[in-house]
């Protein structure tokens, strides 16, 4: 993964957190900008380990705990969001919708099989009714897209 650089324009998720950034009035460093090519590089689940070092290659000199930094700051903003996979460290996403994606925008939520620990993504309006149901019979608000749900999966039933 290259960083970006003038001469080449930003995937459009990484131009939308940018823009983002600015627009509340916050900066654009190179940390938080890596953290969010490095976030937008990948369809997988990556700890904040795993984004420190893949940043810290696409922007040489990054430390490690510049990044921890960045990735609480863009998780405060709304860009990042982070989901708890049980027995594991958190795992971090890029959360910018953009208007030709609208079913990207919803989000998702994870299944995590209690066996082999894969980590399923299933669309967030999967699990809206129990959302719904938990609200309405328990005044309870639950955010499907920050932990996993526990099960087995089709492969080791």
């Amino acid at each position: 993964m290259a960083a970006t650089t003038e001469s080449a324009p930003a995937p459009p998720r990484v131009q939308a957190a940018l823009t983002a950034l600015r627009t509340r009035g916050e900066r654009v460093t190179r940390v938080r900008s890596a953290v969010i090519e490095v976030l937008n590089g990948t369809t997988g689940h990556l700890a904040a380990d795993e984004i420190a070092s893949r940043a810290e290659d696409l922007a040489p000199g990054v430390h490690r705990a510049s990044v921890y930094r960045a990735l609480a700051t863009l998780g405060e903003l709304g860009l990042v969001t982070h989901t708890h996979l049980g027995g594991a460290a958190a795992v971090y996403h890029l959360n910018v919708d953009l208007p030709e994606a609208p079913a990207e925008a919803a989000g998702h939520a994870h299944l995590q099989c209690t066996n082999c620990s894969r980590v399923i993504d299933i669309p967030v309006d999967l699990v809206r009714p129990l959302a719904d149901a938990v609200e309405q019979d328990l005044g309870f608000a639950l955010e499907p897209r920050h932990t996993a749900l526990l099960g087995v999966c089709a492969d080791c039933r």
